[in-house]
């Protein structure tokens, strides 16, 4: 049985949901759980503090994700096992992990990550709750903050992930650390199932977690991870007060706005400081495409560094159709119609400022980064599609993609000296003619990529590579080419 609300543990699990108000009296609260350490305490604390905190229902919900054989089916039984002892109702689903990943072309662990929130969205709104707790906890939110410091997130990342979403997502154990939940699942005589997965230092959570954290915590002190959770909180009060003063320049800057066209006044915009002119684009940005997902920190730097420089007619463009343009005292930000091309020559000089889908007349460009480890499923190369794959800390952003020109050298990947670029069409047999409809992929200093043919020596992916750019070109076949 489950130690009476009075014990600490459970204590100050209460008063960390009640400062941060993430439960409501007469609250439906779905609890997401594994079997493992974390997401057992969060069960057993909610029941244990359902009656103290008003909570009128609480079902279980547990994703099978089939991707460790038997052991995937003892978690299941476990759970429900669990749940039948502390007689709460226990929702299951389970999903093709492997090929939602093979169809998106993604990590592993994202396509767990997709499929189960998926499931968890459609439990929300089938059984009418409020909300729904996940197991995340104090050591999780360090990591996240180190994770994301490492790379490269803006001030408003290191907020790192909140108490609660808009989406209903609550983080009650947020307040507590790995350890605690440990001693608690002890004092209680808990079990909860362990993923050997958790303890193998195959990607970068589990290499923060098993030897990076320890290294920090024997070369500093055992604090560090108080210490990043309490930046955590400190950087959530910081955007709470950049919330409030982006809503009050909100309306003096805005001159247009609906779901797919924004307009902002440039010399008003110009006139900001650039801090603020960052949180103003993110703000256009997210209400034409509802959310910020593939639009980091360098595409915000780039349109800042663009704007002084910008004169009317000119335009930039992000990933996912998004193109931002100076229409005389105003900057437009407007986003296309799937498949809609976005330039008028496909190889005119194109600016690409990070990771995404730019659609081009003749063919789609999708550049994603991916840790070595996660191994992509690459597209095999055929008359459509082409892909390679670019050492990621060796290219220089932001890239460009734009035509061949007289004196371009490049050094072809398994050299080592450079080429001029007009004797490689030569040896390759390449006539005049077709040269400037090859598209080059450059960074800020060299020509990474002539498109479908030759990867640069520079940025190819060797032993030493930790991240790497996968860059697919689709080729766009014509209806007549099709039948």
């Amino acid at each position: 049985m489950p130690p009476p609300p009075s014990s600490h543990f459970l204590q100050k699990i209460q008063a960390y949901i009640l400062s941060e108000s993430l439960i409501r009296r007469g609250d439906h609260v779905l609890v997401a759980v594994s079997g493992g350490p974390d997401s057992v305490a969060l069960l057993s604390a909610l029941h244990s503090l359902q009656e103290a905190l008003g909570i009128a229902g609480l079902t279980a919900l547990h994703f099978n994700h089939r991707l460790r054989g038997r052991d995937s089916e003892d978690d299941q039984s476990f759970v429900e096992g669990l749940t039948r002892r502390l007689t709460v109702p226990l929702l299951c689903s389970q999903g093709d992990v492997k090929a939602h990943q093979r169809q998106h072309r993604i990590s592993l662990e994202m396509a767990a990550r997709d499929c189960r929130h998926g499931f968890f969205r459609e439990a929300l709104a089938q059984l009418q709750a409020q909300c729904l707790a996940v197991g995340h906890t104090a050591n999780d939110q360090a990591e996240e903050i180190l994770l994301r410091l490492l790379r490269g997130t803006g001030p408003s990342g290191m907020a790192g992930m909140l108490p609660s979403t808009p989406e209903g997502i609550i983080r009650p154990l947020m307040g507590a650390t790995r350890q605690e939940i440990l001693e608690y699942l002890g004092a209680s005589g808990l079990p909860y199932r362990d993923d050997a997965t958790n303890f193998e230092p195959f990607c970068q959570r589990n290499l923060l977690r098993l030897e990076v954290f320890p290294g920090l915590e024997s070369a500093f002190h055992r604090g560090i991870v108080a210490t990043l959770s309490r930046h955590a909180r400190l950087a959530r009060d910081e955007e709470d007060y950049w919330r409030e003063h982006q809503r009050g320049l909100w309306p003096i800057l805005c001159r247009e706005e609906s779901s797919s066209r924004v307009a902002l006044s440039f010399p008003s915009l110009a006139s900001l400081h650039r801090a603020e002119q960052k949180r103003l684009l993110r703000c256009a940005l997210s209400k034409i495409r509802g959310n910020l997902q593939h639009i980091y920190a360098v595409h915000l730097e780039s349109i800042v560094q663009w704007l002084p420089n910008s004169f009317s007619g000119q335009f930039m463009d992000l990933p996912e159709r998004v193109r931002v343009s100076r229409e005389g005292d105003r900057l437009l930000f407007t986003q296309g119609p799937p498949g809609a091309p976005e330039c008028e020559s496909p190889f005119e000089e194109t600016l690409i400022p990070g990771p995404g889908i730019y659609e081009l007349r003749s063919f789609r460009l999708e550049i994603a980064s991916e840790d070595r480890e996660s191994q992509p499923m690459l597209p095999k190369t055929h008359e459509d599609v082409t892909s390679v794959r670019l050492d990621a800390d060796r290219v220089r952003w932001p890239l460009t993609l734009r035509n061949w020109s007289p004196g371009d050298r490049f050094r072809p990947s398994g050299m080592k000296g450079s080429k001029k670029l007009q004797d490689f069409f030569v040896d390759c047999k390449i006539p005049r003619e077709r040269r400037k409809q090859i598209p080059l992929l450059c960074d800020a200093e060299k020509i990474c990529w002539i498109v479908g043919l030759r990867l640069d020596e520079r940025v190819r992916v060797q032993d030493s590579t930790q991240r790497v750019l996968v860059v697919t070109q689709h080729l766009k076949i014509s209806a007549s080419a099709e039948e």
